[in-house]
């Protein structure tokens, strides 16, 4: 705009000079600003930051500009219907605290939100509500964040709804939801004895979102890897069946010396050696045959106990970051959004509940992993009494205690 001042612009996209719109009459601030007090630091940097580079620009912040004594949420409506554009910096704290309070009472300045432009930071990743899930984001991590949430302030209300190059749709979080399928390196042409070796070079995108340090992606994945291929020369189909073949033959020519010899006179004593010999080797032959033949079978079910196992020590590191992962084969991961923070504090009512948290997740997350994947709880139709903490399909403590009981140990009630 001519004539304004040079420190309330600020650079476009494409280098073009924009101003901050200005103030119509009904107008007090040209922003107002959620946050939850967890965030706090966070945002009063990037209020300060704004506020220094555009003197111009007027924001909304609760604890200086709401009218002592008055309601919260009256405040709030006020200030939202007096200001341009309604700013949130969303994480998990806002959704499970500030929001809420919009909740109560949406009836009371939902039209004012309506009519504004409503810009949402991803500061963390969080479960975005339902009413909030349709609204589009930006992210604190992205490295243009700044230079693009200033172009949204410079960007007349009409016209926000027609720039969308600084956003993206969310893709709301929420316990339980699926967040990738992960195949090993070059799955396609393994072979089906070894087992798959997964990339730690980067993160997954889809992880990305709920995994803030790298380092935790390539330690868990880390640990898988650790699980080694067979080496023995029965992981290949041609060596079992000539060896099982061989040994059938073996045992069948066990009967036949005793058939040759018993034609012949001999004292009894040689007689019964004879047919003790026979009756030892011939089963024991056949069955080192067919245990040859289903050596791959056992050599699965073995491994994947041991891989089940690794998963579950990964998952000691990945539940801290509501991740889990899952694995049902040797080249194929699993990873998925839960909250597990109801169901550690049920296992903590318990004497050494800390202990039997972490024992719980080696032995039993990577089924339930598995089960949130695929959106298939086989035991849901057991549970009885009280609703677990996950709104879809069983939580983790529930899912602990069915596994408990199946086996004849004590569940785990929630709460």
């Amino acid at each position: 705009m001519p004539g304004a001042a040079p420190m309330d612009s600020c650079p476009g996209e494409e280098g073009e000079a924009l101003t901050i719109p200005p103030l119509r009459l009904s107008e007090k601030f040209h922003l107002f600003v959620s946050y939850s007090s967890v965030d706090a630091t966070w945002t009063h940097g990037l209020i300060s930051r704004l506020e220094a580079d555009h003197m111009g620009l007027r924001v909304c912040l609760h604890e200086r500009d709401f009218t002592p004594g008055r309601n919260v949420l009256e405040n709030m409506a006020e200030c939202i219907h007096q200001s341009q554009k309604v700013l949130l910096v969303l994480s998990q704290d806002f959704v499970q605290s500030r929001w809420c309070l919009l909740e109560a009472d949406l009836s009371l300045f939902g039209s004012c939100l309506e009519r504004k432009p409503v810009v949402p930071i991803l500061l963390r990743p969080c479960r975005v509500p339902l009413h909030l899930s349709h609204l589009t984001y930006l992210e604190a991590t992205d490295s243009r964040f700044y230079n693009k949430l200033v172009q949204l302030l410079c960007t007349p209300n009409h016209q926000v709804a027609s720039s969308p190059r600084a956003l993206r749709p969310t893709s709301p979080l929420y316990s339980g939801k699926p967040l990738l399928t992960l195949n090993c390196i070059n799955r396609d042409s393994l072979p089906s004895w070894r087992v798959g070796t997964f990339s730690t070079l980067v993160v997954p995108d889809p992880l990305k979102e709920v995994l803030e340090d790298p380092e935790v992606y390539r330690r868990a994945v880390g640990i898988l890897n650790g699980v080694q291929s067979p080496r023995s020369c029965l992981r290949y189909v041609g060596c079992r069946v000539t060896l099982g073949i061989l040994l059938i033959f073996l045992s069948m020519g066990s009967i036949i010396p005793p058939l040759i010899l018993g034609l012949r006179p001999n004292p009894p004593a040689q007689h019964l050696l004879l047919i003790a010999a026979n009756i030892f080797f011939c089963p024991l032959l056949l069955v080192l045959a067919v245990s040859t033949l289903c050596w791959f079978r056992r050599f699965s079910k073995r491994k994947m106990r041991e891989v089940v196992l690794r998963v579950g020590e990964a998952n000691l590191l990945l539940a801290g970051h509501s991740v889990l992962m899952g694995c049902e084969t040797l080249n194929k991961l699993h990873f998925v959004y839960v909250l597990l923070g109801d169901c550690r504090r049920v296992f903590l009512q318990a004497s050494d509940g800390e202990a039997l948290f972490r024992e719980a997740l080696l032995q039993f997350s990577c089924s339930y992993a598995c089960c949130l994947a695929h959106a298939h709880f086989p035991l849901c139709k057991d549970v009885a009494g009280a609703r677990g903490h996950q709104e879809l399909g069983l939580c983790f403590c529930q899912f602990v205690s069915l596994q408990l009981k199946r086996r004849g140990g004590l569940g785990v009630n929630p709460v």
